[in-house]
């Protein structure tokens, strides 16, 4: 029985776009290696590709000026490309301010709580990820009793 594996959403160019390629184009390439189209040709790739990414990114990808060396025909430097025109659209602060405001949900565990926060912060370029962490938990403790102890702990 074969798997129905699904393409990821659209590429999200808001928020912090060179982590949602980041995160994106994983997902995009785990369906191409689970749907067995890796060892497609570069054109039925790139046409999987721009078919997936949504409508934001693909009009930015038909706006894409392709210098000498750069090739639209290879799918290697279609990724490339889209690397280079997000890598720079880093939007420190906000993947920090998004960070700092999470909160823990309604019936949601500390385990899952805690891998949201370390999801998050992998897009804040923190010197001190472990820490920052540790500190969002403590800040975020709403039990007194438990902060106070937590502020005390070396």
């Amino acid at each position: 029985m074969e798997q129905d594996f699904k393409l990821p959403e659209y590429l999200s160019l808001q928020g912090n776009p060179s982590e949602n390629w980041r995160r994106w184009l994983q997902r995009f390439e785990l369906y191409l290696v689970a749907k067995e189209k890796t060892k497609k040709p570069d054109e039925t790739k790139i046409t999987m590709l721009l078919s997936a990414i949504g409508p934001e990114a693909l009009k930015r990808y038909n706006h894409f000026e392709w210098s000498e060396g750069e090739d639209n025909t290879k799918f290697d430097d279609v990724k490339a490309k889209f690397e280079n025109e997000l890598a720079g659209r880093k939007r420190i602060v906000f993947s920090r301010y998004q960070f700092w405001e999470y909160s823990k949900t309604a019936g949601q565990t500390f385990d899952e709580f805690l891998t949201q926060l370390r999801t998050l912060a992998l897009s804040c370029e923190f010197t001190e990820t472990d820490n920052m962490v540790r500190d969002k938990i403590v800040f975020s403790t709403e039990d007194p009793a438990l902060k106070e102890r937590l502020l005390y702990e070396p």
